[in-house]
């Protein structure tokens, strides 16, 4: 469904197995390998990649092994997930997730919380037919807000308590609920499933020590790369206007123009090859501080829910707007479903700055 509410959410593939990897551009300048001395370890390529676009800390945690060669493949486990890279998968699926959440609680699946059980979906939950379980409230919000279906999995029980907490199971994750932290970002929290299946596998954790080569991880270490064309308006531009916005799909960059002098430039993430961000010339018709975005079917992949997004800047009619973008930092690449995905200053930048009726030229 291409309704009026944005159409953003990030790729989501609907496959009950393993997560893909995001293909990424090179929309950004840093180390290929990195040292953390919080656990003692090192994390490289293609899976430093990935997890630096798809959550980092907060979704995986930190590595707590080197790279290991594991049933013929190169696994690396983290607190919270198992990195697998299978060399010979199509682009994008090189790096997969490991089903942890799945795996971990396999006897159970005949018995509450984990049997399937018939359902509808409403306002407060998705029901999802394809595992039997519903999925509500703050524990929706995060999945929907962190990767959903791509990094998570579907549910796999509904909530209950388990060691005093309220937690939920999905194929590849556990969310904990901690009221401690009520009111925050740690009000949900993914359990440590990484740690349990790496003492499980009797994996070796021991630190490494660092290489005097290797940098320190640090977010800032990665510089974004800054297009070619960045001074001179392309060909076609509508140079006339005295502001006017333009949003480069093939470099993944919204630059914003005065006549032919550029202001303001940032990358950004536009839509997949199947919701794609139109091309042509628009306007911005409308304009709101805030505006909770939905669309697709409740209950099936394609469905989100997105409260609360900031600086929503509408140029056609079936939700295509820009706006701020709090649920995920991997702009530079496409991720969206037909919006323009912002930083959530760049996008309050522009939001001051443009008013109602600016031109927006979007192009190859």
């Amino acid at each position: 469904m291409r309704g009026r509410a944005g159409l953003v959410l990030a790729v989501v593939i609907a496959l009950f197995a393993l997560a893909p990897s995001v293909a990424l551009a090179s929309s950004d300048t840093g180390p290929d390998r990195v040292y953390f001395p919080q656990t003692g370890h090192y994390l490289s390529y293609g899976f430093l990649d990935y997890w630096r676009h798809n959550g980092d800390v907060v979704t995986f945690g930190y590595p707590i092994s080197e790279e290991i060669q594991q049933n013929g493949l190169a696994v690396q486990y983290f607190e919270r997930a198992v990195f697998e890279y299978h060399a010979d998968a199509p682009a994008g699926w090189t790096v997969q997730l490991r089903r942890l959440g799945a795996t971990q609680t396999a006897g159970l699946v005949t018995t509450a919380p984990f049997a399937s059980h018939n359902g509808v979906s409403d306002s407060s939950c998705d029901f999802y037919q394809q595992t039997g379980h519903d999925l509500c409230n703050g524990f929706r919000t995060y999945w929907q807000a962190h990767g959903g279906l791509a990094i998570f999995g579907y549910p796999i029980s509904d909530e209950f308590v388990q060691n005093g907490l309220t937690v939920q199971y999905f194929e590849r994750a556990r969310f904990e609920y901690h009221p401690e932290h009520r009111g925050t970002p740690f009000e949900v929290q993914l359990g440590l499933l990484g740690d349990t299946a790496a003492a499980r596998d009797h994996v070796p954790m021991a630190s490494v020590p660092k290489s005097s080569t290797v940098a320190i991880y640090d977010a800032s270490l990665w510089a974004p790369a800054t297009p070619a064309d960045v001074t001179t308006p392309p060909p076609g531009a509508p140079t006339n206007q005295a502001k006017w916005i333009e949003v480069d799909l093939t470099n993944q960059y919204m630059r914003a123009w005065e006549y032919s002098t550029k202001v303001y430039g940032e990358y950004v993430s536009t839509g997949i090859a199947a919701h794609p961000t139109p091309t042509g010339t628009f306007h911005i018709f409308e304009k709101l501080p805030y505006d909770d975005m939905t669309g697709g079917l409740a209950g099936t992949a394609d469905y989100y829910y997105l409260p609360n997004v900031p600086n929503v800047m509408y140029f056609l009619d079936g939700g295509y707007a820009l706006h701020g973008t709090y649920w995920h930092h991997n702009f530079g690449h496409v991720m969206s479903h037909g919006c323009v995905n912002m930083t959530i200053p760049g996008s309050a930048w522009v939001y001051n700055w443009a008013p109602l009726g600016t031109t927006v030229w979007i192009h190859y």
